[in-house]
């Protein structure tokens, strides 16, 4: 799975704007969204399988689970660092690792891994990765959880 993650300062700009039509600040935003093409990241997927061979093989990358600490407790992947998103910005460096690094995010379905992928992005992370499924999947698949 890839997913383009871009910038919507634009667009809030455009829509809080007074006299602004809803439909001419969408197309302003979707021309504004292309002249930023220097701010669009593609975050690559990994396969629920291929990251529990490779934590198994002792070869995992650096593993974010962006959910609640009480939705981490009730159980996560094995090697992750919890860092809720409504607190990464402020604590990204407690990943300990490279911008460049290879960092897996996953949350509960998806939504607050891809908010949590733009705002690593922003902050210079380039090798980041969403796992496909996120934890539901990953239950789902009957990966095992600590």
């Amino acid at each position: 799975m890839k997913k383009w993650l871009v910038s919507g300062y634009a667009f809030a700009a455009l829509t809080l704007s007074v006299g602004v039509s809803a439909s001419v600040a969408q197309e302003a935003a979707g021309a504004a969204a292309v002249a930023q093409a220097t701010q669009v990241e593609l975050v690559q997927g990994i396969e629920g399988g291929e990251l529990l061979s490779r934590i198994e093989e002792g070869d995992a990358p650096a593993i974010l689970d962006v959910r609640t600490p009480e939705e981490f407790a009730g159980g996560h992947i094995a090697g992750a660092i919890n860092i809720p998103v409504t607190e990464l910005k402020a604590r990204a460096s407690e990943l300990g690792i490279e911008a460049s690094d290879e960092l897996v995010v996953y949350c509960r379905t998806g939504r607050r891994a891809a908010i949590a992928e733009a705002t690593l992005s922003e902050l210079g992370y380039t090798n980041l990765r969403d796992l496909d499924g996120h934890i539901k999947g990953w239950q789902e698949a009957g990966h095992p959880l600590e």
